[in-house]
C-alpha cells in the first residue's frame, strides 16, 4: 500500500477566462503508479464546462463532495461557491493528497474534510475495496447490490481495508455549522456503486434542501441496480438528466455517460 505523499506536477490555473479576473487556483497531481489523471485545466474544464458546474453552483452555496479523491472535484466547487465545501474521502492512501490540495486553495473559501464514508448507519466496520490499483481508487462494497453487480465488481476488486462510516446527517452535524447546512445547494456523489445507498439514506436532506444532485451512474451496475438507482432518485423527488446535454435520461436506453445531473421537481 502506498503511503508517501509525493507529487509529480503542480499546476496554477489563472481564472480570468472563468469570470474571476486576477484570481487563480492550484492543483497538485499525486505521484501514484496507477493515477492516470490528465492536466489540471483538462480536469477543471471537464466539470465546470462539459458538466456545466459553473451553471449549477452558485455563490455562497455549501457543496458536499462525496468521493473527494485528491481534490479534483472539491476545488472546482469552491471556485464557484466561495463558501463551504465538505469533501468526503475514507481512503487513507488518498487523504494526504486531498489535504494538500484543499490547503493550497484555502484562499478561495472553507474546505472541510471528512474521513468517514457516507453510509446508512454509523459504523467502524465497512469494507472498502480498490480496483486492483494500489488503493488509488475504489469504494464501499455494498451488500444490497444485485448478484450481477456483485459479480461485475468481483472481477476488478483488489485490495480491501476497513473504514468508518457515518450517515450524511451525522456527518453534517459533526463537520458543519447550522449556517453551512442551511446553505446546502450542490451534492456530488461518486463512490463506485455505493451511490444508491447514499441517495436513499440521504432522502430527508434531499427533500428538505433540494440541492442539485450530481451522481455517478456506475458502469458495473446490472439492470436491476440501474432500475434501483432511478427509482431511488425518483423517490427523492428528483428527475435525472444527461449533464452534458440536459436531456432527460431514459434508464432503459443508457447514453454514453457515467454521470447524472438530478434536479428536484420543484426546481424544474
Amino acid at each position: 500500500m502506498q503511503t508517501a505523499t509525493d507529487f509529480t506536477t503542480g499546476y496554477r490555473l489563472e481564472l480570468d477566462d472563468y469570470g474571476f479576473s486576477g484570481e487563480h487556483c492550484y492543483w497538485l497531481k499525486m505521484s501514484h503508479p496507477k493515477d492516470g489523471s490528465p492536466d489540471w485545466q483538462t480536469l477543471f474544464d471537464y466539470y465546470v464546462k462539459k458538466m456545466h458546474w459553473a451553471k449549477w453552483i452558485k455563490p455562497g452555496m455549501t457543496c458536499i463532495d462525496i468521493g473527494g479523491h485528491s481534490g479534483d472535484t472539491a476545488i472546482p466547487m469552491m471556485v464557484y461557491s466561495r463558501g463551504t465545501v465538505l469533501t468526503v474521502e475514507p481512503n487513507p492512501v488518498i487523504r494526504p493528497f486531498l489535504e494538500y490540495n484543499c490547503a493550497i486553495n484555502n484562499h478561495l473559501g472553507k474546505f472541510v474534510i471528512a474521513w468517514e464514508a457516507v453510509t446508512n448507519q454509523n459504523t467502524n466496520n465497512l469494507t472498502f475495496a480498490d480496483h486492483q490499483n494500489l488503493m488509488c481508487n475504489g469504494g464501499i462494497l455494498d451488500e444490497n447490490w444485485s448478484e450481477t453487480t456483485k459479480h461485475n465488481v468481483d472481477g476488478f476488486k483488489g485490495h480491501t481495508i476497513t473504514v468508518s462510516g457515518l450517515t450524511l446527517e451525522t456527518m453534517l452535524d459533526k463537520y458543519l455549522t447550522k449556517d453551512d447546512i442551511d446553505k446546502i445547494g450542490f451534492i456530488k456523489t461518486d463512490t463506485e456503486g455505493h451511490d444508491i445507498e447514499i441517495i436513499r439514506n440521504s432522502r430527508d436532506i434531499l427533500l428538505k434542501y433540494k440541492p442539485v444532485l450530481f451522481t455517478e451512474w456506475f458502469d458495473a451496475y446490472g439492470l436491476d441496480d440501474d432500475k434501483k438507482l432511478f427509482e431511488t432518485i425518483e423517490d427523492c423527488g428528483y428527475v435525472a438528466f444527461n449533464p452534458e446535454t440536459m436531456e432527460e435520461i431514459d434508464p432503459i436506453r443508457r447514453p454514453k455517460t457515467s454521470d447524472l445531473l438530478c434536479l428536484h421537481k420543484d426546481n424544474l
